[in-house]
């Protein structure tokens, strides 16, 4: 019964994650509320008891000092909304301690299925609602403010999502599924960061089944998706949409005008030669505005590094690098092959997308150390296993024993 209830409080958080509710806008902090900001603060209450599977590492680490950045620069730069992110962050680290501690793999593959199913359930009752949009919501259309996307932060999250979903259901039987499906959105999505997020899913799928009757089909898929996604970035002559989407010129183009991504770069930079030991979570853009006298349509500059040394200074970004290679160099098996495999493909696309706050992140990066934490329990009750085992095997193989000196 108690793994029942733990299961289904897993779905519903992992669901809500993934498809975000939204309740309220602040339109002074570019940020939404939505209903998992309020699962992730009342869950942890729920789950107190489980303080205990808490340790010190990298990411701990990193939070910590995150927070007390943030606390130190809220006196010179105040701090807004987008400042209580760090709590969230943490929240949604416990709990996917919590979940990863609770639940085996069966338990996650079963879970990472009912969330693709209400994933889709939310695209098909989208694309009903608005079934006279469907052409601005699947385009690259400015018309669309009022369309409900899977995520808060747009059609390209939405497109990253179901990309990175899909790696979380490699080696079910309905990852085909979650694998075309994320192709189809992202190509008709024009999403750079969803295609290239598909590729990497069909990469490690076809890498893993390369012994299987589904080796050649994965293989083609894969071969395929990396040839069309490096022709486009080097494509910048064809009028093609979503060959554009490919196009640096573009970009380029965006920052004369003060958007985009360069745009947030080099005011970023410029914000950077000012303060080198951050301005605290959320202040980074308002800092940056503040500075250039630009006003950005962004919260955030689409570059999780570059976010984190603005905010986080030079010693959050060493302790978030370090976590990265971390989880890059971990050994893993069973479902802890995927929850890395998801991670690793969020750590690449965040060079160009991401706050690096994101709910779903951190509480994977939570259920890789727990799964971690119980391997390696499980691996130190084995070892004394087979010591106890030797000792008591060469303890019957030896002599009775020699006779005591003091009495020969």
């Amino acid at each position: 019964m108690v793994i029942r209830k733990t299961r289904a409080a897993a779905v519903l958080l992992i669901a809500m994650i993934f498809v975000q509710i939204p309740l309220t806008h602040s339109a002074e902090s570019k940020s939404h509320v939505n209903v998992y900001h309020l699962l992730l603060l009342l869950m942890p209450v729920i789950y107190l008891p489980a303080m205990r599977y808490l340790k010190v590492n990298p990411a701990t680490a990193f939070i910590a000092t995150m927070m007390g950045t943030s606390l130190a620069a809220s006196a010179s730069y105040g701090g807004g909304l987008r400042s209580t992110l760090i709590v969230f962050v943490a929240a949604s680290y416990f709990l996917g301690t919590v979940f990863g501690r609770k639940l085996d793999d069966l338990d996650l593959r079963k879970i990472f299925i009912w969330t693709l199913g209400c994933c889709l359930a939310f695209i098909l009752l989208r694309d009903a609602v608005y079934a006279g949009q469907l052409g601005a919501i699947y385009t690259r259309s400015e018309t669309t403010s009022s369309v409900l996307y899977m995520s808060t932060g747009g059609r390209n999250i939405e497109a990253s999502l179901l990309a990175m979903l899909s790696i979380l259901l490699i080696g079910t039987r309905v990852y085909p599924i979650a694998a075309g499906i994320a192709l189809l959105t992202s190509g008709m999505m024009l999403s750079r960061s969803g295609l290239l997020g598909t590729a990497v899913s069909i990469g490690i799928a076809a890498y893993r089944m390369r012994k299987t009757r589904h080796y050649y089909f994965y293989s083609f898929i894969g071969v395929a998706a990396v040839v069309l996604v490096v022709g486009l970035v080097l494509s910048s002559v064809i009028d093609i949409p979503v060959i554009d989407r490919f196009n640096l010129q573009a970009e380029t183009q965006l920052e004369q005008k003060n958007v985009g991504r360069l745009a947030l770069w080099n005011s970023a930079g410029t914000a950077l030669e000012h303060n080198l030991m951050g301005y605290g979570v959320g202040n980074g853009v308002p800092v940056m505005e503040q500075i250039s006298g630009l006003e950005f349509v962004e919260n955030n500059v689409h570059d999780i590094y570059l976010q984190f040394l603005l905010e986080g200074g030079v010693q959050s970004l060493i302790l978030f690098l370090a976590l990265a290679a971390h989880i890059l160099f971990s050994r893993t098996e069973g479902q802890q092959d995927n929850v890395k495999a998801f991670l690793l493909c969020y750590l690449m696309l965040a060079f160009i997308e991401f706050s690096g706050y994101e709910a779903y992140f951190w509480f994977f990066v939570g259920m890789f150390y727990a799964q971690r934490d119980k391997r390696l329990a499980r691996l130190r009750v084995e070892t004394d296993a087979r010591t106890r085992e030797r000792n008591a095997w060469l303890k019957s193989r030896s002599p009775l024993g020699r006779p005591d000196t003091a009495h020969a």
